[in-house]
């Protein structure tokens, strides 16, 4: 099947309770505020047609994104503005449409190009912890090999995840610990910025529960990724 001549990117934040709404049901409530709004959304062929939708990276339950994207297409071209301007009224409290571009209709789309993101991390106050804090994101940088446990498909393996690391930043306040950390996300490679987190409270030598660190994903990097 050729696919339609118009593609959107479209952007949206997920916060609030909205966080806790899985990535299936993240899927079907789009199709549905698609669907109600009537957008001119391409389907698929065959016995059972869907709509052509794509996200470009799904976000961890629980944790608010304020860059997120979602690729369709649509079967005829659409006002940018009235994309954001239909679908809002049918979204959910903590889902918004912030803007949407109309992108090439052929070519990799943004599940393929994610290859980064930023996030935001915020521990709860420790004066252990803001004492070490800059101490510690200095070693990071300076470090070529960081081993820390993760889990993939294949079980739980030994990684080096320095490489992973793009960037880390302190953003620390006199009330507050946090930083700012562009990780590899996508297919290719992907960190989770827990894991990131884990690896600063060793550091430190502190135990924390990870449900008092706050995660948000600022934004998604996407573009043919350079090493």
């Amino acid at each position: 099947m050729s696919k339609p001549a118009h593609r959107y990117r479209i952007f949206f934040t997920k916060t609030a309770e909205a966080r806790f709404i899985g990535h299936l049901d993240l899927q079907s409530l789009f199709q549905k505020a698609i669907r109600r709004a009537a957008l001119p959304v391409a389907y698929s062929e065959g016995f059972n047609p869907h709509q052509i939708l794509s996200f470009a990276a799904p976000l961890p339950l629980g944790m608010a994104g304020l860059g997120e994207i979602l690729e369709a297409y649509m079967t005829q071209k659409v006002d940018l503005a009235h994309i954001a301007a239909s679908l809002n009224p049918k979204m959910p409290v903590g889902i918004t449409i912030s803007s949407a571009i109309e992108i090439p209709p052929t070519g990799k789309g943004g599940a393929a190009l994610t290859h980064a993101a930023t996030y935001s991390i915020i521990f709860p106050f420790n004066e252990s912890l803001a004492a070490q804090f800059d101490t510690i994101i200095n070693q990071i940088l300076s470090k070529t090999t960081i081993e820390m446990t993760k889990k993939t498909k294949k079980g739980l393996s030994v990684a080096n995840i320095r490489p992973d690391i793009l960037a880390i930043k302190n953003t620390s306040s006199s009330h507050e610990i946090s930083l700012l950390a562009d990780l590899s996300t996508g297919s290719a490679r992907n960190l989770k910025p827990e894991i990131l987190s884990k690896y600063i409270l060793d550091t430190a030598g502190i135990s924390m529960d990870d449900l008092d660190i706050t995660y948000v994903r600022l934004s998604l990097h996407l573009g043919e990724a350079t090493s």
